[in-house]
C-alpha cells in the first residue's frame, strides 16, 4: 500500500481562490486609486481655470464698467472656486477611505495566507508599516489641497473689496 506524499500546504483550489481574491482586492485598490486621481485631477483643473479667470477679472477693469465689475466678477469666481472645492473634498476623502479598507482586507489576506508573501512588497509587519507610512505621506497633497484651495478662495473673495475700500 503506497501512500501519496504531498507537501504540507494549502490545497491547489484554495491557492487559486486566494490568488483570485488577492487579484480582486488589488483591482479594487487600482480602481479606487483611479477614482481619486480623476477627482483630484478634476479639482486641480477647475481650480486652474478659475484662478486664470479670477486674475483676468482682477486686472481687466475698464473705464466703461468701472470698479463695479471688479467687485462683482472676482468674488463670484472665488465663491465658485470655494464651492467646487467644498463639493470635491468629500469625494476625495471617500475614495481614500475605500482604498484603506481594500488595503486592510489585502493585508489580512496576506496574514492569513503566508504563501502569498511572494505577491507583496511588504512581507512582514515592519515593511507593511513603512509602506503604509510612505503611502500616507504621499497622499498628503490630495488630502490637504482642498483645504488650501478653500482658504485661498476665501482670501481671494475679500481681496477686491479690500482693494476697493482701502486703497
Amino acid at each position: 500500500m503506497a501512500e501519496s506524499t504531498t507537501p504540507q500546504g494549502p490545497d491547489i483550489s484554495e491557492v487559486t481562490t486566494e490568488r483570485e481574491l488577492l487579484a480582486f482586492y488589488r483591482s479594487e485598490i487600482r480602481f479606487e486609486s483611479e477614482v481619486v486621481n480623476g477627482r483630484l485631477q478634476a479639482l486641480l483643473t477647475s481650480q486652474a481655470f478659475l484662478v486664470i479667470a479670477y486674475a483676468t477679472a482682477m486686472t481687466g477693469s475698464t473705464k466703461r464698467w468701472g470698479d463695479s465689475m471688479v467687485l462683482l466678477i472676482p468674488p463670484l469666481l472665488a465663491l465658485l472656486g470655494f464651492m467646487l472645492t467644498f463639493l470635491a473634498w468629500p469625494g476625495i476623502r471617500a475614495a481614500y477611505d475605500a482604498i484603506a479598507r481594500w488595503e486592510n482586507k489585502q493585508h489580512e489576506l496576506h496574514k492569513r495566507c503566508g504563501y502569498l508573501s511572494d505577491f507583496t512588497l511588504a512581507p512582514n509587519d515592519n515593511d507593511t508599516r513603512d509602506m503604509m507610512k510612505r503611502a500616507q505621506e504621499g497622499a498628503l497633497f490630495a488630502h490637504r489641497a482642498p483645504l488650501v484651495f478653500l482658504i485661498a478662495w476665501a482670501i481671494f473673495g475679500f481681496i477686491p473689496f479690500y482693494l476697493y475700500w482701502w486703497k
